[in-house]
């Protein structure tokens, strides 16, 4: 009789779990890691700058999409007119942030397309309305994504493309912190978007086919609008960087196995999304973090993707040679050719070009210097700001054999044995070692600390590009 009734308890708390999942709380401390102390963060303050006349759309913003052209030199575009659509499915469109006419076609080599250059009219207009009827059924919600250049706010994992609209994930991941050096306040970006937030994580939902939608907040954060957020599960995650990487929330809350696919969301997209349903408003602005251990003042601007943004990026800047970053220092784009923030950046960042000699390098105790190794003095005082440039401090050499980089990676993967595997695009072992559960944002931290300077970031992404062909 004993033994019935511990089987009907354990039945009993095994179905309330069941239906309570969708709803439960997490708590994920990250022991392994590295917080980078680079001075610039920003500060909470409005930096005003002109609303630009030109505009750069580049199809090289979005990971490996094939781009077939819609439009011409000369052509007139509104808000929301396709400009590109995927080759692989020509329902994926990427559209035209502005009102204004088409002044150009950028191609590189082999003419590929790397921009096309909209000129806006004389008053830029950056939104549209558009009129459609309230969808309550995931087809339909999809159907309005694509129309309206929405499906590009979507990544999957693996591989961080735009997922196939036919494909229902198991997930959907929505990480409202960055814990990489001088990150956003989400908050911030967020401020005055507070009801479109939550109107777009519902539609998520409904979208995904109820799949579960989980939101990922700092412990120790301002998490009032995101805990306010209904039908999710919520966790919470401290430690250094890379907890605030989607991936590392992914892995340890809902792993990846192979064929399954799950999305991801940036909070501003989901707030880009839910303005859509809510005031049927169609608009490409975003407001982005002004950054760097080369700038007297940082800050907020507003801006809309794709605007030419020279007027805040070569602003106040000392007299010698500096990096402008889309982006931060470990994952992000060199600004050059298109001065523009890319598509899911919210942060830009200024930092000195290193390559100087030093009068005998090492030897000195570097009190100002930061290092993994404790190789300078400068690790005494924990939390010292650096002002890091983009000095190698090396030379680049063939794999060591080192458990450096387990220090920083908080994935139950090896490290070193995988990036080996990328290496020699050795599928199989890549398979059996993990790779669908990284990308490589996931290895930047092992890029900072290589005793041999290898290119771990370009290493993954070349694998994972070589993957998804084989696949």
């Amino acid at each position: 009789m004993k033994k019935l009734w511990l089987k009907a308890l354990y039945i009993s708390l095994f179905l309330y779990l069941c239906a309570f999942q969708k709803h439960y709380t997490m708590k994920y401390k990250i022991s392994k890691g590295l917080d980078l102390k680079l001075a610039g963060e920003p500060v909470d303050k409005e930096v005003s700058i002109p609303m630009s006349k030109t505009f750069y759309v580049k199809p090289t913003d979005f990971r490996w999409f094939t781009p077939r052209l819609r439009v011409q030199e000369g052509a007139s575009v509104d808000v929301g007119t396709p400009l590109f659509a995927d080759k692989q499915d020509e329902r994926i469109v990427l559209v035209s942030p502005v009102k204004g006419t088409v002044r150009q076609i950028v191609r590189g080599e082999k003419r590929a397309i790397q921009a096309v250059v909209i000129e806006a009219d004389e008053t830029p207009v950056v939104t549209r309305t558009v009129d459609f009827a309230e969808p309550t059924d995931s087809a339909t919600i999809r159907e309005i994504l694509l129309q309206n250049g929405l499906w590009a706010c979507l990544r999957q994992r693996p591989f961080s493309t735009m997922p196939s609209p036919d494909v229902t994930p198991t997930a959907v991941f929505v990480s409202c912190f960055d814990s990489a050096p001088l990150a956003p306040d989400y908050n911030i970006l967020l401020r005055g978007r507070e009801e479109a937030f939550r109107k777009g994580i519902g539609i998520l939902r409904l979208a995904a086919d109820n799949a579960p939608v989980h939101i990922c907040m700092r412990e120790d954060g301002q998490n009032e609008l995101f805990e306010s957020c209904e039908n999710v599960s919520k966790h919470y995650f401290s430690g250094p960087h890379p907890a605030g990487n989607v991936g590392t929330q992914i892995h340890l809350v809902s792993p990846i196995n192979k064929g399954d696919v799950v999305w991801f969301v940036h909070p501003a997209e989901v707030a880009r999304i839910g303005q859509l349903f809510l005031n049927h408003t169609l608009s490409f602005d975003k407001k982005v973090a002004r950054t760097g251990p080369c700038l007297a003042t940082t800050g907020y601007f507003d801006t809309v993707y794709g605007a030419d943004i020279s007027d805040i990026l070569f602003a106040n800047l000392p007299d010698k040679s500096f990096r402008n970053i889309s982006g931060n220092v470990l994952t992000g784009a060199l600004l050059a050719e298109f001065p523009t923030v890319r598509f899911y950046d919210y942060q830009t960042t200024v930092i000195e070009e290193g390559g100087k000699r030093e009068f005998i390098g090492w030897l000195l105790p570097g009190f100002k210097k930061w290092s993994f190794s404790h190789t300078y003095l400068s690790w005494l005082t924990k939390n010292k700001v650096y002002q890091h440039n983009t000095s190698l401090h090396g030379g680049r050499r063939t794999f060591m054999m080192t458990d450096v980089y387990d220090k920083v990676f908080p994935f139950d993967i090896i490290p070193l044995s995988l990036l080996k595997a990328c290496y020699i695009k050795d599928i199989e072992q890549m398979e059996a070692l993990g790779i669908y559960e990284v990308d490589d944002e996931d290895f930047a931290l092992c890029e900072v600390v290589c005793p041999s300077k290898m290119e771990c970031q370009q290493i993954v992404r070349d694998a994972l590009c070589e993957l998804r062909v084989k696949n």
